[in-house]
C-alpha cells in the first residue's frame, strides 16, 4: 500500500501512526518517490534493487507500505505502482486548497526551493516560472512552485479514480483525522484489512516552521542531492533508523523555529477562492461531499466563480 500525498495534507502524521501497527511494515526511508519517474530530482531511490532493499526487514505476514507525498501529483507514479503491484492499495489525502497553499509555500521555503518569502508575490510569479524564469538556483523541482497546479487536488484525485478501482483507494480529508481521529483511524485499518489497535490520535503533524540558519539548511540540501552522499544515505538510513539515529533528521529538527502563519489579505483570499472554486467543486462531486461549511471555499465560491 502507498500513502501517496498530497503534501501538507497529513501524510507524515498517517505514516508515523501506521508505523506503530504490528501488522504493517512501512519502510523507514520516508518519501522514496521511486515510482515518480517524471520527478527525477525528487526521487531519493532510483533503482528497483535499492527500493526492494527498503523492505528487507518486513516479516512475511506484514503488509508492506510506503509514503511519498508527490505520488498523487506525479503523472507516472500511480500507473507504475499498479504495473508492479496490480493489487496495491492507495491512501490519498486532501485539504482546503487555501490552507494547503500557505503551508506548501512555507515548505518550499524550508526546502530552499522557494526564495520569495511572501506567498502572494510567490503566487504571482507562477506564469514567469512556468516559462523558466525567476526560478531559485537551489530549486530541485520547478513544478513545485506552480502552486495552483500543486494544490488543485480535485484534478489529481480524478486522475487517481480513472486508474485505481474503488476497492483499492481511500481518500481521507485532513480535517477529519484532525477533528475525528478515532473514526479516521478505523477507516484506514478497515481499508487495509488489519486489526483495529484502538488508536484515537495521530502522531503530531509537522509544525509551521522556518530555518534558524540558512547555512545549515544548505548543508542538509547538499546531503540530500549530492549523488555520492545520496547513495550512502540510502544504504545507511534504514540501519541507523533501527537504532534511533538520524543525523539529517536531527539537523533539520534543531534548525527549525516555529513561526506564525502569514495572514493573507482579504482581496488575495477572494482571488484564491475564485481560482480554486472549480477544482473544489470537482472534488465535491468525486467524493460526494459538500465542503462549503468545512472549508473556506465551497459551493458558494463555486457559484460565484460560475456567475463571474
Amino acid at each position: 500500500f502507498v500513502v501517496m500525498g498530497a503534501p501538507k495534507c497529513g501524510t507524515t502524521a498517517i505514516y508515523a501512526t501506521l508505523q506503530q501497527h504490528p501488522e504493517l511494515f512501512l519502510c523507514r526511508f520516508k518519501e522514496p518517490h521511486y515510482f515518480a519517474y517524471d520527478l527525477p530530482r525528487r526521487r531519493h531511490i532510483e533503482t528497483i534493487e535499492d527500493y526492494d532493499h527498503l523492505f528487507a526487514g518486513a516479516e512475511k505476514t506484514q503488509l508492506r507500505g510506503e509514503a511519498s507525498a508527490h505520488y498523487l501529483s506525479s503523472k507516472d507514479a500511480t500507473a507504475a505502482i499498479l504495473r508492479r503491484r496490480p493489487d496495491a492499495k492507495f491512501i490519498a489525502l486532501v485539504r482546503d486548497p487555501l490552507e494547503m497553499f500557505v503551508s506548501w509555500h512555507n515548505e518550499c521555503i524550508k526546502n530552499l526551493d522557494e526564495d520569495e518569502q511572501d506567498p502572494e508575490r510567490a503566487w504571482r510569479l507562477q506564469e514567469e516560472r512556468a516559462q523558466g524564469r525567476r526560478i531559485p538556483k537551489l530549486c530541485k523541482e520547478p513544478t513545485f512552485l506552480q502552486y495552483k497546479m500543486q494544490c488543485s487536488l480535485g484534478f489529481q484525485i480524478q486522475s487517481l479514480f480513472h486508474l485505481v478501482p474503488e476497492h483499492q483507494r481511500l481518500v481521507m480529508v485532513f480535517d477529519d483525522f484532525q477533528q475525528h481521529p478515532r473514526q479516521a483511524y478505523q477507516h484506514i485499518v478497515d481499508f487495509l484489512g488489519i486489526k483495529d489497535e484502538g488508536t484515537d490520535r495521530f502522531v503530531r503533524e509537522n509544525a509551521f516552521a522556518q530555518h534558524k540558519s540558512a547555512f545549515i539548511a544548505r548543508v542538509v540540501r547538499f546531503a540530500t542531492v549530492n549523488s555520492g552522499v545520496k547513495k550512502l544515505r540510502i544504504r545507511l538510513k534504514p540501519v541507523l533508523n533501527e537504532h534511533g539515529i538520524s543525523p539529517i533528521g536531527w539537523l533539520l529538527r534543531h534548525n527549525l523555529k516555529n513561526v506564525a502563519k502569514p495572514k493573507l489579505s482579504q482581496d488575495f483570499r477572494n482571488e484564491l477562492e475564485v481560482a480554486f472554486a472549480p477544482d473544489v467543486l470537482l472534488l465535491e462531486r468525486l467524493l460526494r461531499r459538500d465542503f462549503g461549511e468545512l472549508w473556506s471555499i465551497g459551493h458558494g465560491a463555486s457559484q460565484t466563480s460560475a456567475g463571474a
